[in-house]
């Protein structure tokens, strides 16, 4: 039966771009026009309909148009088997998931690789936060619905691409942007840029106030960008800065039982030991590339600073972090037969130093040292990729990375019988294969199927996280490692409408499972399941039925369960990984007018989650639906603006936006907020569309 189902795995598109979908055409790997349908997450730039994977993009209409940029739910809303829990916890940030994998994730993102404008989000450990990335100023995302550890390494059972917005055709423009609305929110927004000659440049700068649906939960973020691109006749070199400094509380998850008293209260030990994350935090990344004729050479480097001050209810967390990479490569076309053999080979370099200390929480402030240590981790990597063309209507798309990571934690607090010195060492490494094929089966038809292979190191955050309180890493916890097989269609039904199918099953082997212990409510440590078993399918469908009507339809069904699995003696064999939702459905119906009039509604329904892996409780189903519009391109003399509305969860839905899994004290809900309204607009000058 297992073989059978892997036999029987067939496929999918992915949502925005199906609207707009093309024929493969018949050279599958002959010159690739870049145009607005190429997707480059797959480090090949390939047009959706020719990519042997399950590849998703949604623009900037999608992306912000008359949204209140709280979050990137609103960008990666309706992609089929991305799970986006917005916890309305600037503390915490939103989780995403890529077909379960980044279920785990206490805070920030985990299991899934994140970049924007190229530079990676993801440090080497695989921890990823998203305090940075500033939703109101994003014009275009693409995921990889799918393993990608062969593309990018540790931390990528799916990858998320953000692409910031271009600079505009003038030399001078301005964007302004204000939004107000319920729950204290106020969001002002601000950037110049332009462009002359070869360069081209966009600055700005965002404050969010946001006094949160829940007490205890208000959040200061005030966030600045820069990009500077020079494009040369042959080259092109790109820098990119950001610059973040935030100030959220943490209201903590609640009961069941709390939650029947009052939704928007917080937890009382977090009040009492004022819970939330102060921080600031600091990115460039620098780029450079030159086709030299013979092929193309590629160099690229960034680093990052970051600095937090963490109260959660028993410890205060004091963490400074630096860290970097660099990635060259070296790419190339061959003849081949009637197509070309385009390939890529290179290497990567990362590290991070982190300084942490825990501390006793005394309300909020710090009691004695109860951690000290200095934490490294250092990664190497080599690559290569080749898209190649097979014959016929056939195309092949593989790549094969090593990747090797040395973690090394030096304790400082001083060595006792009672508390000896932790230093130590540990190296994980492993290789990541990847191949999937492409079939032109007819003018409307492209078929799929992929072999792929994810890696995930658990983070310094989870090694030094021991249920013992001991320092140090944790000796027992051990990388997650998955392989997966996937089979799918893409293509067009009639004029209007672009379709994608897919199926695909993952096994997981040492999948990494959080939990809560007595003593120490709100904080998550990690332990090895034996295994556990991913499959599922995913449709879209797109298309304009009307003149100046869309509809979008995208469904996931994702089955995640343990395969070995004990705790405490109890088998857990086939119970569902908790965190993720088996069943989601999203609607999206949108209406253009002539004059410039916009409205959008959108219906998200999500099946109960089970919230611990003994699978007896369980976060309830919930159906959503969320209505905006506005008047795009109002114009006053050489200003173009966008007046909005919006209201989401319109019809005051009670439900869970995100749960903590394995909580202890039965404390799995985090609840989300009600009916909100939020109005504004956007001011664009100098050619700068207003959105």
């Amino acid at each position: 039966m297992y073989v059978r189902r892997r036999l029987l795995l067939f496929a999918l598109l992915s949502h925005p771009a199906l609207a707009s979908a093309q024929s493969p055409a018949r050279d599958t790997l002959g010159e690739v026009r870049l145009d607005t349908l190429a997707v480059r997450v797959l480090r090949t730039p390939l047009p959706p309909a020719r990519a042997p994977y399950a590849v998703s993009a949604a623009g900037e209409d999608e992306v912000r148009r008359a949204r209140p940029g709280l979050a990137l739910n609103e960008a990666l809303g309706g992609i089929p088997g991305v799970q986006v829990d917005n916890r309305h916890n600037y503390a915490l940030g939103e989780r995403i998931s890529v077909r379960g994998f980044g279920a785990r994730a206490q805070f920030g993102v985990r299991g899934v690789r994140v970049l924007l404008d190229g530079i990676p989000a993801t440090l080497p450990d695989g921890q990823t936060t998203l305090n940075h990335v500033d939703v109101g100023t994003l014009a275009r995302v693409e995921v990889v619905r799918g393993p990608a550890s062969a593309l990018y390494g540790n931390a990528a059972g799916g990858v998320v691409q953000l692409t910031s917005a271009a600079p505009p055709p003038s030399p001078l423009g301005s964007e302004s942007r204000l939004v107000a609305g319920s729950g204290g929110l106020l969001r002002t927004q601000g950037a110049v840029g332009g462009t002359s000659g070869a360069w081209s440049y966009r600055a700005g700068g965002t404050r969010l106030r946001y006094g949160g649906y829940r007490e205890h939960s208000e959040a200061d973020n005030t966030l600045a960008h820069a990009r500077i691109v020079r494009t040369g006749e042959r080259s092109e070199t790109r820098l990119a800065l950001d610059f973040v400094r935030y100030d959220a509380l943490n209201p903590g998850s609640l009961s069941d039982s709390l939650l029947r008293v009052d939704r928007r209260q917080a937890f009382a030990r977090n009040r009492l030991q004022r819970t939330g994350e102060e921080g600031r935090q600091g990115l460039a990344g620098l780029s450079w590339r030159r086709d030299t004729g013979a092929g193309t050479l590629e160099v690229a480097a960034h680093g990052v600073a970051r600095e937090i001050e963490n109260p959660i209810p028993n410890t205060v967390i004091d963490l400074e972090r630096r860290g970097g990479g660099v990635r060259a490569a070296w790419s190339a076309a061959l003849l081949l037969g009637g197509g070309a053999l385009r390939w890529t080979a290179g290497a990567e370099a990362e590290a991070q130093r982190d300084r942490r200390r825990n501390y006793v929480n005394v309300q909020g402030t710090r009691g004695a040292p109860e951690l000290d240590q200095r934490e490294r981790v250092t990664g190497t990597a080599a690559f290569a990729q080749a898209a190649v063309p097979l014959g016929g209507r056939l195309s092949a798309l593989g790549a094969l990375r090593y990747d090797r990571f040395r973690f090394a934690v030096d304790d400082r607090l001083p060595a006792t019988p009672e508390n000896p010195d932790d230093s130590g060492a540990r190296t994980m490494d492993a290789w990541s294969p990847t191949l999937g094929v492409t079939l032109e089966a007819a003018g409307w038809l492209a078929l799929y199927a992929n072999a792929a292979t994810a890696f995930e190191t658990p983070t310094t955050t989870e090694l030094a996280n021991r249920p013992d309180r001991a320092g140090g890493f944790n000796p027992g916890l051990e990388p997650q490692r998955t392989v997966s097989y996937e089979a799918g269609a893409k293509g067009r039904l009639g004029a209007g409408f672009g379709f994608e199918l897919s199926a695909y099953t993952a096994d997981v082997r040492g999948a990494l499972v959080p939990f809560e212990v007595e003593g120490a409510p709100g904080r998550q440590f990690f332990r090895n399941a034996g295994s556990a078993r991913h499959w599922g399918v995913e449709a879209a469908v797109a298309g304009t039925p009307w003149t100046g009507v869309t509809v979008r339809l995208a469904y996931a069904h994702t089955d995640a369960r343990f395969g070995e699995y004990a705790v405490d003696g109890e088998r857990l064999d086939g119970n569902r990984v908790p965190g993720v939702a088996p069943h989601a459905l999203d609607v999206r119906l949108g209406w253009e007018g002539a004059a410039g009039a916009f409205a959008a509604m959108e219906v998200r329904r999500a099946s109960a989650v089970p919230v611990d892996d003994a699978n007896r409780f369980r976060s309830p189903a919930h159906t959503l639906a969320d209505l905006r519009a506005g008047w795009d391109g109002v114009r006053l003399g050489r200003v173009r603006a966008t007046p909005f509305a919006g209201v989401t969860n319109l019809f005051g839905v009670e439900y869970n936006t995100s749960v903590v899994v394995n909580a202890f004290g039965g404390r799995y809900y985090e609840p989300g907020p009600g009916r909100a309204l939020y109005v504004g607009a956007s001011v664009g000058t100098g050619g700068w569309a207003a959105k």
